[in-house]
């Protein structure tokens, strides 16, 4: 088969037959998905002066993260905020995790699904990452984020 046919059958989806051609098809995809990750909604971000530890979330976590974090904040508990708007990650999501002794993922899935994703995504080893989870059928409180981090920086002292 000539290169005209062969490149025609890659633009339409046919099967890579050449391991050479595989490798350029898979390392088009990868551009792609790079290029990606600049254009999905940046993230929404809520510093705190001195904080070393950082909560992220999604959407439908979001009411309640904020007024956890105030509440928490009240206890001398301080801890930034990232709001994960779109996958694949931009880089301010690659150094929130990066940049934080210890970031709680908050989400309303019983698989850390989130979290997995952060670990695979950024690199950031699975100590850094702690999970909060709530998914009893109704919708997260900020009592279940405030008992949930300060569950875990019990377990920590």
């Amino acid at each position: 088969m000539g290169n005209r046919a062969r490149l025609r059958r890659r633009e339409c989806g046919g099967i890579a037959e050449d391991g050479d051609e595989y490798v350029e098809v898979i390392d088009r995809i990868d551009r792609k998905i790079q290029r990606a990750s600049r254009a999905v909604p940046p993230p929404v971000v809520r510093a705190t002066a001195g904080a070393k530890l950082g909560l992220v979330t999604v959407g439908g976590c979001h009411a309640a993260c904020l007024e956890a974090l105030d509440l928490l904040a009240a206890e001398g508990i301080a801890l930034d905020y990232l709001r994960v708007r779109g996958f694949p990650f931009g880089d301010e999501v690659h150094d929130f995790v990066a940049n934080h002794d210890v970031t709680f993922v908050v989400e309303q899935n019983r698989d850390a699904q989130l979290r997995s994703l952060l670990m695979l995504e950024t690199g950031v080893g699975v100590a850094k990452l702690e999970s909060v989870r709530y998914y009893a059928g109704f919708p997260m409180s900020a009592h279940h984020v405030v008992s949930g981090v300060k569950a875990k920086l019990e377990r920590a002292a």
